[in-house]
């Protein structure tokens, strides 16, 4: 049986006098598609700075490829985030360079490769999430979807173990996110990695995650294969994972009375 890629254990963790999480225990597998859910501000993408060394629990441990995140030093830390890629949010891609030397960066920066052998190893990469025919384009000339592929190509360039893919659906068209999900699923397939998905979007999740965790008010809500989760009892699960407007997330943050503000001076 395989050791899981992360593995938290009795995590807690706020910002301020507000809780992310309390005492949570959690193991992402090897080589497997882990999706991390749950509304905004439930701590998701906090959970991908935990795995990366830039946040520390304030209690537990956070081990990572059986290293103990917070017990590395600088140099360790550096390695260990060397086996890890990372797609971030908005893409940040540096746009002063184009689509080839946005995902050649990596190799140019941690590796002594050669030009051709740097060449092969972008267009194989881009060929994978499908804009090979693409690498002489500007940032600026790239939609949404394309630029979110290009940060793609870029996280796998230097055949990471794992993959941490912080919201990839947001703000895409649906031609874009099917793209994106087929380029999911091939990567995982393909190079056999373990990939880490923080989103909201249940839909896309079902149909390639292996694995899906419900975060919500500090705890892990929900735990199993996401087509099992469409049937748990749990009433917060059920409003999650169906989109229901009532349930025990409220839509409203918390305040006091309309009334009281009104009458505030």
């Amino acid at each position: 049986m395989h050791e899981p890629a992360v593995q938290l254990d009795g995590v807690s963790f706020s910002r301020g006098t507000r809780k992310i999480f309390a005492n949570i225990d959690m193991r992402i597998a090897t080589g497997k598609i882990t999706a991390v859910m749950g509304p905004s501000g439930t701590g998701k993408t906090t959970l991908l700075r935990l795995i990366g060394g830039q946040l520390l629990p304030r209690q537990g441990t956070v081990r990572v490829f059986g290293q103990q995140v917070s017990t590395l030093r600088h140099a360790e830390l550096y390695q260990l985030r060397k086996r890890m890629g990372m797609l971030f949010q908005s893409s940040a891609l540096l746009t002063d360079l184009d689509v080839f030397e946005n995902v050649a960066f990596p190799l140019r920066a941690h590796t002594k490769l050669t030009e051709r052998l740097i060449r092969d190893i972008v267009l194989m990469k881009l060929e994978i999430v499908g804009l090979r025919g693409a690498r002489r384009l500007r940032v600026e000339e790239l939609s949404g979807g394309m630029a979110r592929r290009v940060a793609l190509a870029r996280a796998i360039v230097l055949d990471p173990e794992m993959v941490l893919y912080d919201e990839p659906f947001v703000g895409l068209d649906p031609i874009s996110m099917g793209a994106i999900v087929r380029a999911l699923k091939t990567i995982n397939e393909v190079l056999r990695i373990t990939s880490v998905i923080v989103t909201h979007d249940v839909v896309e999740v079902v149909s390639i995650a292996d694995e899906v965790f419900l975060l919500a008010d500090g705890r892990i809500e929900g735990h199993g294969a996401p087509h099992a989760l469409y049937d748990d009892s749990s009433p917060w699960v059920k409003q999650f994972m169906h989109g229901l407007a009532d349930g025990p997330v409220p839509f409203h943050y918390p305040a006091p009375s309309l009334m009281n503000d009104f009458l505030e001076v």
